[in-house]
């Protein structure tokens, strides 16, 4: 094939059809870069967030209080005629037959740089009751009980967040709460006191108050046999998340109100055991509590943006490609590239202006500057203001096509879909006359 013959065919529709699909393609590479610039900025706001949890307390999930009761197992062994007495140690729990749990939760934003983060003073008032029964069945028949040693144990998540000395009400005397962080099982963090018990209690009514500062998200253990929790908080837009959702809940200008009842079938552990290595992990995620949710998370809104870019590239190459068939005008491999670079420079935009002025303020700027930088390179590339016009009116439907995507999540498969079928069935429909084996004509028509 000569020079010329090759590039004749270079100038067939067809070809630069296909050569239209290669640089949308090839346009994944900087819409990556754009996303190492989004993993970058995520990054830098996750460590405000700890290093904000870290001065203030992190996310926290109380659990308790637990009884722990140290107990002693006497073994006889006959080796060689010989008798030998064994001793062996260990410790029984017993979680409470009743459990109540009332926090009020007071939250404000912290300020860092262009960032804000939800931290909370709570105050948690705890009632359990542990019942002459359960006590009573606690220890193994075969096994001396030291109930002069046994205690009670609160787990908190983050023990940096406690801002203040805590006391327990234990059968109406009151004993201070110490730190117990890996008492009896190391990497337990929490707080502890001891029970002051001279033998085995006929019942036992343990009351106290916990004030705890936390960042983000508070969580409470239906540890109860029944366990029954109310929460408060001046936060509007709370997001109720663990194993169980409230029964009831209110929601309002001045914050929300959320009750839990929670019955001990559904827990899926029992009331008394001899804790293990992983006991605590299995306390915490029966979990239950609200996450101070931030209605406006720019960089979630951003990131699902990302996922259409290909697919909205394609289409402002599409639309480009279709107006050179009618325009009957052609254009160079580099001016598409340039539509295409803008397209991504959008992505750039609207995520550098979120930080500072929200999401859809940002998402408006962002398209308006696209859609009017490439309706401006389309009246020279065109020749002329009305197509370029057209094309303006088509990328500002593109656009707001992928706003609609955003905000209606639930609906975003149909709704993509529907606009993939149609932008299909108006190319095929505009170039139905196209002989696509045609050599473009070098001056246009």
């Amino acid at each position: 094939m000569t020079s010329e013959q090759t590039a004749a065919a270079l100038r067939t529709p067809g070809l630069k059809l296909l050569l239209v699909a290669g640089l949308t393609i090839l346009m994944a590479v900087p819409l990556f870069l754009v996303q190492l610039v989004l993993s970058d900025r995520q990054g830098y706001a996750s460590e405000v967030w700890q290093d904000i949890a870290g001065g203030w307390g992190g996310p926290q999930t109380v659990a308790g209080p637990i009884v722990f009761v140290p107990f002693t197992r006497t073994y006889e062994t006959v080796v060689d005629g010989k008798t030998t007495i064994t001793h062996a140690d260990s410790v029984a729990a017993l979680l409470p037959d009743m459990l109540q749990l009332v926090a009020q939760a007071n939250v404000e934003e912290r300020h860092r740089g262009l960032f804000d983060v939800p931290v909370y003073r709570t105050n948690l008032g705890i009632h359990a009751v542990f019942s002459a029964e359960s006590l009573k069945a606690l220890i193994p028949a075969d096994a001396e009980a030291h109930w002069d040693r046994a205690y009670t144990s609160v787990i908190v998540g983050d023990t940096h967040g406690l801002t203040g000395n805590a006391v327990i009400s234990v059968n109406g005397d009151k004993r201070d709460f110490e730190p117990s962080a890996g008492r009896d099982y190391p990497g337990v963090a929490g707080i502890h006191a001891s029970l002051g018990l001279r033998g085995q209690p006929g019942q036992l009514d343990l009351q106290t108050g916990i004030a705890l500062c936390g960042t983000r998200e508070l969580k409470l253990a239906p540890l109860g046999e029944n366990t029954t929790a109310s929460m408060r908080s001046n936060w509007q837009s709370p997001s109720f998340s663990g194993s169980f959702l409230p029964d009831a809940r209110r929601l309002g200008t001045k914050g929300f109100d959320a009750e839990w009842k929670i019955p001990y079938l559904a827990r899926g552990f029992g009331q008394s055991f001899e804790p293990g290595e992983n006991f605590i992990r299995q306390l915490q995620d029966s979990s239950f509590g609200v996450l101070f949710y931030q209605p406006v998370d720019y960089y979630q809104l951003v990131q699902r943006s990302l996922k259409y870019a290909i697919f909205f590239v394609g289409l402002a190459f599409l639309l480009f490609f279709v107006m050179e068939i009618v325009a009957g005008r052609r254009l160079h491999a580099i001016q598409y590239i340039l539509v295409g670079s803008a397209q991504v420079v959008f992505y750039l935009l609207l995520l550098s202006f979120s930080e500072h002025v929200g999401f859809g303020n940002a998402y408006f700027i962002a398209a308006a500057a696209t859609v009017v930088l490439t309706a401006a390179y389309g009246a020279s590339a065109y020749g002329g203001w009305l197509r370029a016009g057209l094309l303006g009116v088509a990328l500002g439907t593109q656009y707001g096509l992928l706003y609609m995507l955003l905000k209606a999540e639930d609906n975003a498969l149909l709704i993509g879909s529907i606009v993939l079928f149609l932008a299909l069935a108006a190319t095929m429909y505009v170039t139905r006359r196209i002989d696509w084996y045609q050599v473009a004509p070098r001056g246009g028509n």
